[in-house]
């Protein structure tokens, strides 16, 4: 069962990205489950991605993070993506090219996994 819905949002919108740090946060715990409950579990690493802070440090490494937990689960689900740790977020255009696509990258983990839509 998909529970990101809203995997893109505007820059400068405080509210909708509380919405998505919510939703992102816990389709990666649900991401993180379906592994643990493979016959042989595999680790995938269980940030808390809903923690975000308006410090770069905080957001520096969050994206780190967040780069890492991508390449583990595209080890083993062979899919691809950008590297998610190497953007400007405060720059609208990066921010945009960003979130989608990180979006469509979730749309293929969901895909490879069999809980999309």
């Amino acid at each position: 069962m998909a529970i990101f819905f809203h995997s893109t949002v505007l820059p400068h919108d405080p509210a909708g990205f509380s919405i998505w740090l919510q939703e992102h946060y816990l389709e990666h715990a649900q991401f993180v489950l379906i592994f643990q409950l493979q016959t042989i579990p595999i680790f995938i690493p269980d940030y808390n991605f809903a923690l975000w802070g308006e410090e770069k440090i905080v957001q520096s490494a969050w994206l780190e993070s967040h780069q890492t937990a991508h390449q583990a689960l595209r080890t083993f689900t062979g899919v691809s993506g950008i590297d998610l740790a190497d953007v400007d977020l405060t720059k609208d255009d990066q921010w945009f090219e960003w979130m989608d696509d990180h979006a469509e990258e979730h749309s293929l983990l969901r895909t490879a996994l069999g809980i999309a839509n």
